[in-house]
């Protein structure tokens, strides 16, 4: 898709690049241009790449209220959104640096998502048309739903933003592509409508993201303040401008089983006879690099043989990529493969192994059986692996232990619950838990965490 619109854009460039600016003023006449803008509404958020299985949409958060506040000239931004829980911590950028900052001050820098929140002043209404008159954009005509409009494209920096204008001169649509480990080129759409006059600048009463072909916001803008006293400055403690170095720590569980932690997602390597199994693939590419690298120095001269993923989240299947580049087959459960399926298309071809209820990895002296965790309420298809002989379990997300005497939950989670009733109705012989988040646990802290 993205490669026809650039191929259309092209085509119409040479002799449409009047018509862009006549309509890009046209519509600034309209709806105004203010040097800063701050709106507030009511709606919802919704969590990507989070869906109980690969065809639902993400799940959605209630938003009590949300605010945006931009600064075209500075290229900063801030939202600020209190959802059922109370308030989120603040999400800054200004240039370059992107952070968050908690109701108590503590900053904690951003450096991995500083050019999508800055791609996201670009594709606010009056952010579309500065962008495009200051980007040397092009224009055609078409029709969308029987309607004329004039679409406007232009490149911020390596992005693609494409805009819709319709004969009204309102923005009703920008379109761009934002690189994700799990989708590749993600599409990302916000639909305006429902224009208004605030203070007399035209804003929309209504905006809808979508990313990845579902919503991320649907907003019910109450008020917008044109030319509002925005001024974001950069702390000190988020001056880092890079994401920290991957770092892959390995802690021994047994005789040929690996615990490799050093960041909030974890995995393990097991060692066989003349392979080896790595038991998740989290984050991204460059995490499945330095994984892959700490695998081959604590098991030199075996194959890498297979991948196993727990389960299509974004966080632990935002790696996989890499593997399926080493050509490692990935074992999985069957309701991911039509899905790894389509968003690898393009590139190499995944070999993927489907799990219905079980499926077993073993040598003849080693086993690592991997369970379906039926009915868990985290994810449709979500696995875990046992292995018999050592007693080890890995799983994730549905039980994160917490630090050592720690008290019990007050409400046990649901899905650590059926965590512990499937390991229960499996008649699995758990001594240690090997939490892909957190550590090491035991049976026990498992039964105290379920209220068992």
């Amino acid at each position: 898709m993205r490669a026809a619109i650039v191929s259309i854009t092209l085509a119409f460039g040479i002799s449409a690049g009047q018509d862009a600016r006549s309509v890009l003023d046209q519509a600034v006449k309209t709806m105004g241009n203010p040097k800063t803008i701050q709106f507030s509404g009511t709606g919802a958020l919704f969590t990507l790449g989070q869906n109980v299985n690969p065809a639902a949409p993400w799940p959605r958060v209630e938003l009590k209220s949300f605010t945006r506040a931009v600064d075209y000239g500075a290229q900063s931004a801030r939202n600020d959104a209190v959802g059922p829980q109370g308030p989120a911590p603040s999400q800054f950028v200004s240039g370059d640096r992107a952070w968050g900052q908690s109701a108590a001050g503590v900053i904690t820098p951003a450096p991995n998502i500083a050019a999508e929140r800055q791609l996201q002043i670009w594709l606010t209404p009056h952010g579309f048309l500065k962008g495009a008159l200051a980007g040397n954009a092009t224009a055609r005509s078409r029709k969308s739903s029987g309607r004329k409009v004039t679409e406007v494209s232009f490149n911020h920096g390596k992005h693609r933003i494409v805009g819709a204008i319709s004969e009204n001169n309102l923005v009703e649509k920008v379109e761009t592509w934002l690189d994700n480990p799990v989708l590749g080129s993600m599409h990302v759409e916000t639909a305006y409508s429902g224009y208004r006059d605030f203070g007399g600048v035209k804003f929309p009463a209504r905006i809808v993201q979508k990313q990845g072909g579902f919503p991320v916001l649907d907003l019910t803008v109450t008020e917008a303040r044109p030319e509002a006293a925005v001024s974001i400055s950069v702390p000190d403690a988020a001056r880092p401008a890079a994401p920290p170095a991957v770092k892959v720590a390995s802690e021994k569980l047994s005789d040929g089983v690996w615990y490799l932690t050093g960041g909030s997602h974890h995995s393990v390597a097991v060692e066989f006879r003349d392979h080896v199994a790595v038991i998740e693939a989290p984050q991204n590419e460059e995490r499945s690099r330095a994984v892959m690298a700490e695998v081959a120095r604590l098991i030199p001269n075996k194959p890498l043989r297979y991948l196993v993923n727990t389960h299509h989240h974004f966080d632990h299947s935002g790696g996989l990529r890499a593997y399926v580049a080493e050509r490692v087959p990935v074992v999985t459960h069957r309701i991911n493969a039509p899905f790894y399926q389509r968003i690898m298309k393009g590139g190499r071809k995944p070999k993927l192994i489907s799990v219905d209820a079980r499926h077993v990895l073993t040598d003849g002296a080693r086993t690592v059986e991997i369970h379906h965790i039926q009915g868990n309420p985290h994810n449709d298809g979500i696995l875990m692996a046992y292995l018999p002989r050592e007693k080890i379990l890995v799983e994730v997300d549905v039980y994160s232990p917490p630090p050592p005497n720690a008290p019990p939950p007050a409400s046990p989670n649901p899905a650590t619950v059926n965590l512990y009733d499937n390991i229960a109705r499996l008649k699995l012989d758990v001594d240690r838990i090997a939490a892909l988040h957190g550590r090491v646990a035991t049976l026990a802290d498992l039964r105290k965490a379920a209220g068992k």
